[in-house]
């Protein structure tokens, strides 16, 4: 017992001293898409308070381009000693599988830092369409062909559609757009059926009546809109559609220096002027300890896979 004590403080005595004297340099948080996005605009405010935090430098550095592969490509090559983070959405473990030949591995290559939130998507249709809830909508014949629009192929909201049509049955076709925006006022003219969408994209629309809201894709109603029912109240709990955000860093960064950035992180996403600033925005904070959060990493990289297989999906 007194060798394996001695074994034990001998292999985490480094750990710790690696942690104390970290950072010894700005920690870079890459973010693979353009500023004035989403995900940049939610870094951009924890970014001060990591700062304190962690007694360091933080810096935002935007490498968007390659569907994401640039900017992840950044952190796979940096030294795994937690100076260089990636900041990413659904796209990193949907790309995982729908981009084969990336110059990385996403799921041995980087290990998880922390979940930051998530926002769910609303399935959308014209105010005017013939159906009046997810019920009618189910019981239209299998002859009877439906199209759902997303913000793009491969993305979540792509993956949604496709959940959908998987667990229903319906007859439904894909009609990718270049962001939410565009997909939103086709549907909305009735041109393309239904889209599952970001909530905040959506919720200004459907409050003037140009949307209309069929159910929302999480496990409760949302404040903002407590008359529709959500996905699992409609009997499709196994539907999954989100945008969600996290953060990742190189596989072998020491675990010391991953448990600080984890406390960092989940202690900003607890204090209330943050937490209201997202919800401002229409996200949810949604801190988790490592543990559970690189399970949670598992859980998506394999959900996703299985989308992606079943549904025929490529990169277009």
């Amino acid at each position: 017992m007194i060798v394996r004590r001695t074994l034990l403080a001998a292999t985490l005595a480094p750990m710790a001293a690696q942690a104390q004297s970290w950072p010894s340099r700005p920690i870079a948080l890459v973010v693979p898409f353009p500023g004035g996005g989403s995900l940049d605009i939610i870094t951009r405010i924890l970014q001060p308070r990591l700062a304190e935090m962690l007694g360091g430098s933080v810096v935002v550095d935007n490498r968007p381009g390659g569907a994401t592969v640039i900017g992840t490509d950044v952190v796979a090559k940096a030294a795994p000693d937690g100076h260089a983070l990636l900041v990413m959405a659904n796209s990193f473990t949907i790309n995982a599988t729908l981009l084969p030949n990336t110059p990385f591995d996403a799921r041995r290559d980087f290990t998880g830092v922390g979940s930051i939130g998530f926002n769910p998507h609303v399935l959308i249709t014209a105010p005017n369409a013939p159906w009046r809830d997810l019920a009618a909508l189910r019981r239209l014949p299998p002859a009877q062909s439906l199209t759902y629009a997303s913000f793009g192929q491969g993305t979540s909201s792509h993956l949604g559609g496709e959940s959908l049509r998987l667990a229903t049955g319906l007859t439904m076709t894909h009609v990718p757009y270049r962001g939410a925006a565009p997909a939103q006022v086709d549907v909305a003219a009735g041109r393309v059926d239904v889209m599952f969408s970001n909530l905040p994209d959506a919720l200004p629309l459907i409050r003037d009546g140009r949307l209309r809201a069929l159910a929302v894709a999480d496990a409760q109603r949302h404040p903002a809109m407590p008359d529709v029912p959500t996905l699992a109240e409609l009997g499709l709990p196994q539907v999954v559609s989100n945008s969600w955000f996290a953060m990742v860093a190189r596989a072998g960064t020491p675990q010391g220096v991953l448990e600080k950035l984890n406390e960092a992180l989940n202690a900003a996403l607890a204090e209330p002027a943050i937490r209201t600033r997202f919800e401002e925005l229409g996200f949810t904070p949604n801190p988790m300890r490592l543990r559970a959060f690189n399970e949670f990493l598992t859980e998506e990289f394999t959900r996703n896979a299985r989308l992606i297989r079943e549904g025929g999906i490529t990169p277009g």
